[in-house]
């Protein structure tokens, strides 16, 4: 009868001590969970942005694309002559930049995706204008794109391309 009390003694114990290793089993993970989960959701945030970044760069460069497009074309209302009404050449119904550009703007702006254009004055190859219509034979036409920020706020993208007629 001993021997039995004795083994059922051991197997109490046993069960004892399993179920302290289960609490601290507990206790750990309830101590070191959360902050994993913080880190895990920073990296996600991260990775979000960095995705974010590659698709504006995309909008951008398919913007800057259309661009140097309109401005080398000999279609009517399109060449470099086009970038002196710049409002004209970008938001003429159906014909300006933005309407024929839509086709490929639209994904991004779907996703909360914003782009401007715009057109400075013509200006020498130095950049600076002289107010000489033989030496000011370029412009610059700056796209900047803007996309909201899974960390928050926004977050903008120029790009500009210097362009004069052929």
């Amino acid at each position: 009868m001993r021997r039995r009390t004795a083994q059922h003694g051991r197997r109490s114990a046993r069960a004892g001590l399993s179920l302290i290793e289960a609490v601290v089993v507990v206790v750990v993970l309830g101590i070191a969970v959360p902050p994993s989960v913080i880190v895990v959701q920073e990296a996600v945030l991260a990775r979000t942005d960095a995705v974010q970044t590659t698709r504006a760069t995309a909008l951008a460069q398919a913007v800057v694309e259309h661009v140097l497009a309109d401005v080398y074309s000999d279609a009517p209302g399109l060449g470099f002559a086009a970038l002196a009404d710049p409002d004209a050449w970008l938001d003429t119904p159906s014909a300006g930049l933005r309407a024929r550009a839509a086709d490929t703007t639209s994904f991004y702006e779907g996703l909360g995706f914003s782009y401007t254009v715009d057109v400075s004055e013509p200006h020498a190859a130095s950049g600076s204008a002289t107010g000489d219509p033989e030496l000011d034979l370029f412009r610059t036409v700056t796209v900047t794109v803007s996309w909201p920020l899974a960390t928050g706020g926004t977050q903008s993208l120029p790009i500009s391309v210097v362009v004069t007629e052929l």
